[in-house]
């Protein structure tokens, strides 16, 4: 699972079951509203990872499905949390329990 902030502007690294030469497509499925959408995107891959870019405008709390494929073959498979914060400081319970 990934965990990207609001707004617009997004990175994404992960290791792929083969390394892509050709463009990607990545495709995202709101789970809750069951909308689909297929931003344009950037790629690199270094040290064995892939870095996809992308612009997608996300609203606090909503799932995600993404999918990235080249061609028919598929990339990389997993699921985005979407947060207001920081993602390495990411808590489900942030704000509804508080601990000493």
């Amino acid at each position: 699972m990934k965990v990207v902030q609001t707004g617009t502007a997004h990175s994404i690294s992960f290791i792929p079951r083969f390394y892509p030469t050709l463009d990607l497509v990545v495709s995202l499925y709101n789970e809750a509203d069951r909308s689909t959408g297929t931003p344009a995107n950037t790629y690199a891959t270094s040290n064995g990872y892939t870095t996809v870019n992308f612009t997608y405008t996300f609203v606090e709390k909503d799932r995600f499905q993404i999918k990235i494929t080249e061609g028919s073959e598929v990339v990389y498979r997993g699921k985005i949390l979407v947060t207001d914060q920081t993602p390495q400081d990411y808590k489900i319970t942030n704000g509804i329990y508080v601990y000493e």
